[in-house]
């Protein structure tokens, strides 16, 4: 009987454990620089992560910004917490996470982490 006991108690454990895990990690929002200015203001304040390419001639190291496009949109990204990885380049596809917010009559994403890697790692699958 104590046998019993303990199996039981050790399942409970796993299954309270595992209902907290699911609760406590909320799905982080992935956006696409044309997602995110279809209706920016929704986003005011939020933090989330967003991706696009780095427009050509747009990395100004001075004032550590750069600006994110997609195919219709563009938005300011603002790197001053981060270092900008050595493949940032122009034209290079990125994910960038952070806080968006308006600066001075302009969309702007303040980054806490700046990744590289594969476009296709950024865009979603197709349906069939």
């Amino acid at each position: 009987m104590e046998r019993r006991v303990r199996i039981l108690v050790v399942l409970g454990m796993i299954v309270v454990l595992s209902a907290l895990m699911y609760v406590g990690d909320e799905p982080e929002v992935d956006l696409s620089v044309d997602e995110l200015m279809d209706s920016p203001e929704s986003h005011e304040g939020e933090s989330f992560r967003l991706h696009g390419a780095i427009r050509a001639d747009s990395i100004d190291s001075a004032n550590r910004t750069l600006v994110l496009e997609g195919e219709t949109g563009h938005i300011l990204i603002d790197y001053g917490a981060v270092p900008l990885p050595t493949g940032a380049t122009d034209g290079k596809t990125i994910s960038i996470r952070g806080e968006f917010d308006m600066n001075q009559g302009q969309w702007t994403m303040y980054a806490d982490e700046i990744k590289t890697g594969c476009p296709s790692k950024y865009e979603p699958e197709a349906v069939s």
